[in-house]
């Protein structure tokens, strides 16, 4: 009889522990969805910020009397430099971009395949500009927006990664913690 009792009292303990881990795991389980719930909305909010300046930038570039017109300046400032540094990378590769959307398009083009603007250059009798730095506004305006796009696909993989390296130590940690 004793032995039964025994025996009754390590089934239980048993039969605790069990219910307890359970009940961890679930725990665990709730309080991870709710965190994967919270990177995700911080992540939406981080792009809504991004798309908010963007359109902000878009629409004040021009604006000298600005609070932000420092920004606004480095900002065009950074987007030339990316327009030169693109030049530069097409020139020694051999790339031909359209002077309107800015779309590669072969050396010997008439025509941009993909917005129909005439790409022959023309000749014309002209003196020699010694700035090399003047770039044509519709020019400048193309690269940019090409800039801000891949900048911008830049930082969504950089976010995807950072959530799935997030969500794999937790499940790690969660495992860990199991054992």
């Amino acid at each position: 009889m004793a032995n039964m009792d025994f025996f009754n009292r390590i089934g239980n303990t048993i039969s605790a522990a069990g219910k307890d881990g359970i009940g961890k795991a679930k725990e665990w389980r709730d309080t991870a969805k709710i965190t994967v719930d919270i990177k995700e909305r911080e992540g939406a909010i981080q792009k809504m910020y991004r798309e908010l300046g963007k359109a902000y930038y878009h629409d004040h570039k021009n604006d000298s009397d600005s609070e932000y017109s420092d920004r606004l300046v480095a900002i065009k400032a950074a987007f030339e430099e990316i327009g030169e540094l693109k030049a530069s990378k097409d020139d020694i590769r051999g790339i031909k971009r359209c002077p309107n959307c800015g779309q590669p398009v072969d050396p010997n083009a008439k025509f941009c395949g993909n917005c129909g603007t005439n790409c022959e250059e023309e000749t014309v009798d002209c003196d020699v500009v010694e700035d090399e730095d003047v770039v044509e506004e519709d020019e400048a305006e193309a690269m940019e927006a090409e800039a801000a796009e891949e900048i911008a696909a830049e930082e969504a993989a950089e976010e995807d990664v950072t959530a799935a390296d997030d969500t794999v130590e937790e499940t790690a940690a969660a495992e860990e913690s199991e054992a």
